[in-house]
């Protein structure tokens, strides 16, 4: 049964990224967790039959490092909306549940802290357990941790049960995190708030804990003997306020979910203004009779639900505009921002383009700006909120200098603007031409990175590509640098002798010539085959016929090509590596050859970038879009548009299994 094994192989995945959650180590960012859940929940309610493999749990095994405690009552999670649709659907079910011909309620909504789940148990009023939510069943006791922690009091001095539960949510406040993240080198920061609480507050030395500025502020509770303690939401948190638990003040009542909406949609609007990280609202049934009747799932109570914020735009602030000088020249103006969690992701800057965007969209220093990230794409800024725009706010001014000091001009029909300079007399633009020479779609030299490239730079040891095969020349230099030895200089050399053997598409793509991409390489290196060969059709007089005799290289591609190797020290330089590297000579199927063929959606097995170099070393060019030429689509999970536009053109459709068999 297909259905089944997709459905176990979902379940096992989000069995991993759960562990990885709440163990402070995620490695993936909560938009694509929430998208994989969402299909796990579509695949569960579409196929009953599913549900006796359905043991996916609530949180995580607690760990052996504390002592275990059994909840009272188990500490559920909250099923997700994604829009107002999901929530009056969750709403019509609780009212159908309760056979009620309405779904007339009184909701409170409140915001959902980006934080670490904690119930507080008080016995006799004092405080005697602090149990983490573990599986949702058994958690952590970690009791001696929480006593430093503001905002958790150890005496309730308005409270008539006995014992007492009180669950919410354990945080940083932003500026305490960012201060914290100071105090550790910056590959042991910690890369968001939540993370940091998490992996503050179940830490065997219970003085870390202390000393760390956590806060904690109630979202519920669980059992509680004197059954009038509060009869609904706003009582439990006029409850909690009188024993001098901290509250969120964003906490409001509504008779509807058009009104909760638009606070909602408000609220998310001035989640920067909010000094903590929220991930979106959480609406409640108020009344705990309705609560008791409503009960729960094995997972969610079916009173409450969390409405999610989208996890892909948030609003922050433009606190500068830098230039980033590239490869070729271009210059792209980039927004430094204050620093924004986008899905799981600290995001401080957003590239704006061109100067041309930066007036169209009327951008300015001190703005409050919309920055959006969707998956791998480079952050960037959606739109200005005008509301938020100071009188202090600066326009920005488009320079008319490089930052190496040459003049920035512009090509006709381009809306980059460029330096002046060569490579060779702007630093900026070499630098940018070294780390992509060294990257891992070129000569793929590990530990090598810009930073060292830098280094090197700066002590006079490198100043072009064909230097970077001269290291061995300054061992003595090189091992006597901070952070380095004997074994980093062997591991550097090791890496750079192992690029020596490569394909000639590799080497092209290396050189960073401008419209000589990966494609545009594949199809001069499929051409050439061999060093040789490229020598002398580098020094042929009939260089741009030969060129224009590739199938499927353009006019930008030739140009480009035939303007590089006219200049002598790039012909010296480019003609220098290949003395001194090995390219292999591929043979490819001449049936194949030429074939085209493009990949969309996510793939299981292998990256998209690891499937295309399997079908280039078979000899297929890599397509950039689905049209008529198209030979071959290779669709993985969420295809998209270009998946429907190749049906209808009736191409070759293959799955990830598929293309491994066609190219095995």
């Amino acid at each position: 049964m297909k259905t089944k094994d997709t459905f176990i192989k979902l379940r096992d995945k989000l069995k991993i990224y759960n562990k990885e959650y709440y163990s402070s180590n995620p490695s993936i960012d909560d938009s694509k967790y929430d998208n994989l859940k969402k299909k796990y929940d579509y695949l569960l309610l579409e196929n009953p039959e599913l549900k006796q493999f359905d043991d996916l749990g609530i949180g995580t095994t607690p760990s052996s490092k504390f002592e275990k405690f059994r909840h009272y009552e188990p500490m559920l999670s909250l099923s997700n909306s994604f829009s107002m649709s999901d929530s009056e659907d969750f709403f019509q079910k609780a009212s159908n549940f309760l056979k009620k011909t309405n779904s007339n309620y009184i909701f409170n909504v409140d915001c959902k802290i980006d934080g670490v789940s904690l119930s507080l148990i008080y016995k006799n009023n004092k405080l005697f357990k602090a149990i983490t939510r573990g599986d949702g069943l058994v958690g952590e006791e970690i009791t001696d941790n929480v006593l430093g922690i503001r905002g958790i009091p150890k005496v309730l001095k308005n409270c008539k049960s006995d014992l007492i539960e009180i669950r919410g949510e354990v945080f940083f406040l932003r500026n305490d995190f960012e201060k914290l993240n100071k105090k550790f080198e910056k590959k042991n920061q910690f890369s968001n708030p939540r993370n940091a609480a998490s992996g503050s507050l179940r830490q065997i030395n219970s003085k870390i804990t202390k000393d760390r500025p956590l806060r904690f502020i109630p979202h519920g509770y669980g059992k509680f003997t004197y059954q009038n303690e509060f009869l609904n939401f706003e009582e439990f948190l006029s409850f909690c306020k009188k024993n001098n638990f901290d509250q969120t003040g964003y906490a409001k009542k509504y008779d509807n979910l058009k009104d909760i909406y638009d606070y909602i949609f408000d609220t998310e609007k001035k989640r920067l203004s909010i000094n903590f990280d929220i991930d979106g609202m959480v609406i409640k049934i108020s009344n705990l009779d309705l609560q008791r009747m409503l009960g729960s799932t094995n997972k969610f109570p079916r009173w409450a639900i969390a409405a999610k914020f989208s996890s892909e735009e948030a609003l922050t602030q433009v606190k500068k505009i830098e230039l980033q000088i590239g490869r070729t020249g271009a210059i792209t103006p980039v927004a430094r921002l204050k620093p924004i969690n986008i899905g799981g992701v600290i995001v401080s800057n957003a590239t704006l383009h061109n100067f041309d965007e930066i007036i169209r969209k009327d951008i300015r220093l001190d703005d409050f700006v919309w920055v959006k990230r969707a998956g791998d794409v480079i952050p960037y800024i959606s739109k200005v909120e005008i509301e938020k725009r100071k009188k202090t706010s600066k326009i920005f001014k488009t320079p008319k200098k490089c930052l190496c000091g040459s003049k920035i001009i512009k090509i006709d029909g381009e809306a980059v603007q460029r330096c002046s300079s060569t490579k060779i007399q702007c630093k900026y633009q070499n630098l940018e031409s070294l780390k992509h020479f060294v990257s891992k779609k070129a000569m793929n030299i590990e530990g090598l990175g810009e930073k060292l490239i830098e280094k090197f730079i700066s002590l006079n040891l490198i100043s072009d590509k064909i230097d970077i095969y001269k290291l061995e020349k300054h061992k003595d230099k090189i091992v006597k640098l901070e952070g380095f030895g004997e074994k980093s200089y062997l591991n550097l050399i090791d890496s750079i002798n192992k690029s020596k053997v490569t394909s000639l598409s590799r080497y092209l793509f290396s050189l960073g010539l401008r419209y000589l991409g990966e494609n545009n390489s594949e199809l001069i290196s499929l051409y050439l085959k061999n060093k040789t060969r490229f020598k002398n059709f580098i020094l042929s007089k009939k260089l741009r016929e030969q060129l224009e005799n590739i199938d499927g290289l353009g006019e930008k591609a030739i140009n480009s090509f035939i303007n590089h190797f006219s200049n002598k020290s790039n012909l010296e330089e480019s003609f220098a590596i290949l003395d001194v590297i090995e390219i292999k000579e591929v043979e490819y199927n001449k049936i194949i050859l030429n074939k085209s063929i493009l990949f969309t959606g996510t793939l299981k097995k292998m990256s998209r970038d690891r499937a295309k170099e399997l079908a280039k070393k078979k000899g297929y060019k890599i397509a950039s879009n689905v049209s008529k030429s198209l030979d071959i689509l290779v669709f993985g999970e969420k295809s998209g548009s270009k998946l429907k536009k190749a049906k209808d053109l009736k191409i070759n459709i293959l799955n990830e299994s598929d293309f491994l068999n066609l190219i095995n």
